[in-house]
């Protein structure tokens, strides 16, 4: 059974501008995410759910040249809907969660 997530905390550490968060999983597993990955992961997810008809985005670590004050490497668009849909029906079919209801 794969680790369960317990918490999440966000804040901006003390001395620092940009957000981080902390992700914790039951088996004592802590994942800590840069502002610039939670805000690629954001538009990801806007991307697709405010589109009326797109099911999928991928998006792949880059370096950029990207406006002052952000971080250089970021999440960008690289793959199509089709591929998105693809990776995450062979994510679930390979985790045996196929079989469970559609959300």
């Amino acid at each position: 059974m794969p680790p369960r997530l317990v918490k999440v905390v966000a804040a901006i550490p003390t001395g620092h501008r940009h957000l981080r968060i902390i992700l914790f999983f039951d088996d004592g597993t802590q994942i800590l995410l840069t502002e610039a990955l939670a805000a690629g992961i954001a538009r990801a997810y806007i991307d697709v759910v405010a589109h009326p008809t797109r099911r999928g985005v991928v998006l792949c670590v880059r370096e950029v040249e990207g406006k002052p004050g952000y971080a250089k490497t970021q999440l960008v668009e690289c793959g199509g809907e089709e591929e998105a849909v693809a990776e995450v029906d062979a994510a679930l079919q390979s985790l045996g969660s196929a079989k469970s209801q559609p959300s």
